[in-house]
């Protein structure tokens, strides 16, 4: 086990320097389509590119979190992922909506997924080892 451990320290260590890149990657492509905003027929079409290359960049960095958090203290928060998870969903609602290419019926699903991401996000809160920690077995309602 302490070869596993040792084995994921050094792969997170080798992802954390890949995502930051991205992430400048991401911001230098965001300045390269500003041109696309300045020679778009219209501003409309310019901005649908600008929209969901931010809305991009704000799911990688939800990801870095994630990836930092689990170095910090070696275990992954399901909060961290159901997060990305939501805002990666947001990303194609808004730019689903944004285009007007979304029909009542995906909006609704979609709507229904958010509310059990977020009630699954709602329990990972509530029932979080950091919360039961230093609570009795009976306090956490594992002894009738």
């Amino acid at each position: 086990m302490r070869l596993f451990n040792k084995v994921i320290d050094i792969v997170i260590k080798l992802l954390i320097p890949l995502v930051i890149l991205a992430l400048l990657m991401g911001i230098a492509r965001i300045f390269l389509d500003l041109r696309t905003v300045f020679s778009s027929p219209t501003i409309v079409a310019g901005f649908d590119i600008m929209v969901t290359n931010i809305l991009s960049m704000f799911i990688v960095i939800e990801l870095l979190r994630s990836i930092i958090e689990y170095f910090d203290i070696h275990r992954l928060r399901i909060t961290f992922i159901m997060d990305a998870t939501i805002v990666f969903i947001l990303r194609e609602v808004m730019v689903g909506l944004y285009k007007h290419g979304m029909t009542a019926i995906e909006i609704t699903s979609i709507g229904v997924l958010l509310g059990v991401i977020g009630g699954i996000r709602t329990l990972a809160v509530i029932y979080s080892p950091d919360n039961l920690k230093g609570k009795t077995r009976h306090e956490q309602g594992l002894v009738g």
